[in-house]
């Protein structure tokens, strides 16, 4: 997402508008360029993916002689549609999205009006892989018997949670959080989401079950706790 403010343009009709450009493309490629530099920096600098925060919100200012100034964060993130994040980016977040913002440098050109240039506030939103750079910091993923979870323990599942006669007409998510122990124990954290207590009961019987069968993420080859949504849809066939 990416807003374009023009200031000091009143009582304009029909003007023709060209957009500030960085390297000759558009705003969006800018974005493009600042998310890989600031995933570059988070790496060079080993910030842990969990002080990042996912989503940043920012503004900056590039003026009619194509000068770049007035960066800053929006801390209020609630006005952005579709956005889950209503809090201020973490401080690490921030410092590499800073760091990221300097090394592009300031290669605009300015935004005009009928040819002439004029002020404009440009306001991105970024959305930072998170995911992928935990995966690039720690290459010894999370595995259930030697596999990924996302297909093994999913298959496991399916063949021990007991979705007989007691649910016959219950349907709908269970979305359980748990923790794999570094020993491969299971600590239950709780059911985020479910149709039924029995059912959410049931899946977690089936879950607890799973214990030893886990290789924990590794960071240095020293196995970490760990951290597992489990998500299942039951479709009820019934009614």
């Amino acid at each position: 997402m990416l807003l374009l403010l023009l200031s000091g343009l009143h009582g304009a009709t029909f003007a023709q508008e060209v957009s500030a450009r960085y390297r000759g493309a558009r705003s969006l490629y800018f974005l493009s360029c600042l998310t890989a530099e600031t995933e570059k920096v988070i790496l060079e600098r080993r910030i842990p993916a969990a002080e990042l925060s996912p989503v940043v919100i920012f503004t900056f200012r590039v003026d009619s002689t194509a000068r770049v100034s007035d960066f800053r964060f929006v801390e209020d993130t609630s006005e952005a549609e579709g956005l889950s994040q209503s809090v201020p980016e973490t401080e690490a977040t921030r410092k590499a999205v800073l760091e990221a913002f300097e090394r592009l440098g300031g290669e605009w050109s300015p935004a005009t009006v009928d040819g002439r240039p004029v002020d404009v506030t440009l306001r991105m939103v970024m959305r930072i892989p998170v995911a992928k750079i935990e995966r690039l910091q720690n290459p010894d993923p999370l595995l259930f018997q030697g596999r990924n979870p996302e297909e093994s323990f999913h298959e496991w599942m399916r063949e021990r949670v007991r979705y007989d006669e007691r649910f016959a007409k219950v349907g709908g998510l269970v979305h359980v959080r748990f923790w794999v122990e570094p020993d491969g124990r299971i600590t239950i954290d709780r059911i985020v989401e479910t149709p039924d207590a029995k059912l959410g009961k049931e899946v977690v019987r089936a879950i607890r079950s799973s214990r030893g069968k886990w290789t924990p993420r590794k960071v240095r080859d020293v196995p970490q706790r760990t951290a597992y949504d489990y998500r299942v849809n039951y479709i009820n066939e019934g009614d």
